[in-house]
């Protein structure tokens, strides 16, 4: 069986083993797909499945029953989750599940009806081609239950950069679509930052400003903006690289433009830390957290980049591994 090469953030896979990855980044190996289970059979032989949120909850699972699954990458210096192209059953593409649910609107559940309703509104605001533009999460496999949150993606460098200004300017304007307010922010901001809650006020603030989420029609959705591997200037194995020490670090935002993407990056000066250039995440939750020009803080894993044909190399942040990790201005 042939796979497409174009597998990024947002697409799922199903193994042999009848487990559930989501896809991370769109850099992977020659034979395997860099992917995190994120729903298990609830028993052996079960048709019925439960999600697994936490990092290191996915990676215990895997390791005391799924090993196969845990690849050393030598290039990346680490054991990754991974699905090898052998193990995969059947792909889920976000924009062709869109384009199923609105061929069957009238037999969508409650969620599935607002999510084509919402998806309406971006795309006549935002005036994004209907197939740049997707469903993932637990409505991409069918396991969204009624208290689901509406999940949506786009693709491509240059329509997400388009999507997301439009977007910003028509916020407000796009019927149904409110942003999070009251006792809906302080669940969302104890979700997201339930190791940080001596900080509530400011990440309050930062998160009730973010334009790539909110409430529609009573439900919360998250929007991803990714890039198709051809916007990406990097191939598996241009770059090596080195874990380093987990550390706390001070710098100013010098460059905010790819925060608006899964996964997100700033460009970052720091005195105390000169080779650190970059803060990176793959976490939905890091997007859209701090703007150019801030003076910031942040907490995550340090690791080194080593550009294999020129030699060089720079220090990133790793921010989201770890629950307490954290990004913010001051």
């Amino acid at each position: 069986m042939t796979f497409p090469t174009n597998l990024v953030e947002g697409f799922f896979l199903i193994t042999s083993d009848n487990l559930i990855f989501e896809v991370k980044g769109s850099i992977h190996p020659p034979d395997r797909v860099i992917a995190y289970v994120r729903y298990v059979p609830k028993c052996a032989g079960s048709t019925s499945y439960q999600k697994v949120y936490d990092l290191r909850e996915r990676e215990s699972y895997l390791k005391s029953k799924f090993p196969n699954y845990l690849w050393y990458s030598g290039v990346h210096g680490r054991i990754l989750q991974s699905v090898s192209y052998d193990r995969i059953k059947k792909i889920f593409n976000p924009v062709e599940k869109i384009s199923q649910m609105k061929k069957n609107f009238v037999s969508l559940s409650d969620i599935g009806q607002t999510t084509i309703m919402l998806t309406n509104r971006l795309l006549e605001f935002t005036g994004i081609s209907e197939t740049s533009i997707g469903v993932t999460g637990s409505q991409l496999v069918d396991l969204a239950s009624k208290k689901s949150d509406i999940d949506i993606v786009i693709y491509g460098e240059d329509v997400c950069r388009g999507f997301y200004d439009q977007l910003a300017n028509s916020y407000n304007l796009i019927p149904g679509i409110k942003e999070y307010s009251g006792s809906l922010l302080d669940k969302h901001l104890k979700f997201r930052w339930r190791n940080l809650i001596n900080h509530r006020k400011i990440l309050r603030e930062i998160e009730r400003k973010k334009k790539l989420q909110g409430i529609f029609e009573g439900r919360e959705f998250f929007i991803r903006l990714v890039r198709f591997p051809e916007d990406v200037d990097e191939v598996y194995g241009l770059k090596k690289y080195e874990l380093l020490e987990p550390c706390e670090i001070t710098g100013i935002i010098t460059d905010d433009s790819d925060s608006i993407f899964s996964p997100c990056s700033y460009q970052v000066e720091s005195l105390e830390r000169p080779n650190l250039k970059r803060l990176v995440s793959f976490r939905g939750r890091f997007t859209e957290q701090v703007s150019k020009g801030d003076s910031v803080r942040a907490r995550g894993r340090l690791e080194r980049v080593i550009n294999n044909k020129s030699g060089e190399s720079f220090d990133q942040l790793v921010l989201g591994e770890s629950s307490s990790d954290y990004l913010m201005p001051f």
